[in-house]
């Protein structure tokens, strides 16, 4: 047997294996994923990445920006339709930028078609990555905040990715991309009949968003998936989102 084949063969049974590892979790469709590659290189060369891969510091803090505007130069909520890493540099001060798609909320659509569920695996050989999900929303958002508490303030750690020994655990970590809360419609400053109360909504449909971003603090974590699963028509993984005030 040659070399070529048994290099050829190895190939093949090492990606069965992550495969096999990594299963796919998804309730329903895998709409996208990408990588989050922890680098020791200050300049990583950005060449060929296909808008799948994001680089942070292998150790240190990094941000991952997320947004669902693809023109934030223009008023309101400019949604596309598809995932797209805009920057794929974190290792520097302005941090990466992933774009995610998105649909508007707004009083003549209560019930936006965009959803999804959100699954992070850790990979590699070793390592770990505590993640801080830093947001706001502007002040026409009453009680605005990710579902599950008070999660957008620093220095509270969302979720942790951590590598060890056995096999790859995968986690959902869906609860840092919905939100829940009352839009001001009418500017009284309270919730009304009229205004626009969500609960469990995909965070990137609603405009009042202005600042959405992982504060991605890295200990030696080489290599982390995160993958998005299409969950529209999913039984109970969007539920009714529009809560009549």
């Amino acid at each position: 047997m040659t070399r070529l084949m048994i290099m050829a063969m190895a190939f093949t049974l090492m990606a069965g294996n992550a495969f096999a590892q990594n299963g796919n979790p998804c309730p329903g469709d895998k709409e996208y994923q990408f990588n989050i590659i922890g680098t020791s290189d200050k300049n990583p060369d950005m060449t060929g990445n296909n808008g799948h891969r994001i680089f942070v510091k292998l150790n240190g803090h990094s941000k991952i920006y997320m947004t669902g505007d693809t023109d934030p130069n223009t008023d309101g909520l400019q949604c596309g339709d598809s995932f797209e890493v805009l920057d794929a540099n974190g290792t520097n001060p302005d941090g990466a930028t992933l774009l995610a798609p998105c649909d508007p909320l707004t009083a003549n659509n209560l019930d936006p078609d965009v959803c999804f569920d959100v699954y992070a695996t850790p990979l590699g050989s070793r390592g770990r990555a505590d993640v801080d999900m830093i947001c706001d929303f502007d002040d026409t958002c009453i009680g605005c905040d990710i579902d599950g508490g008070d999660t957008c303030m620093t220095g509270n750690i969302d979720f942790s990715l951590a590598r060890n020994s056995g096999r790859p655990v995968t986690q959902n970590i869906t609860n840092v991309f919905r939100a829940s809360g009352c839009i001001d419609l009418d500017g009284s400053e309270d919730c009304n009949k009229g205004d626009i109360s969500f609960n469990n909504e995909w965070i990137f449909n609603s405009e009042q968003v202005e600042e959405y971003y992982w504060y991605y603090d890295n200990d030696g974590l080489r290599l982390a998936q995160i993958r998005f699963c299409n969950t529209e028509g999913v039984n109970g993984a969007c539920g009714e989102n529009f809560i009549e005030p």
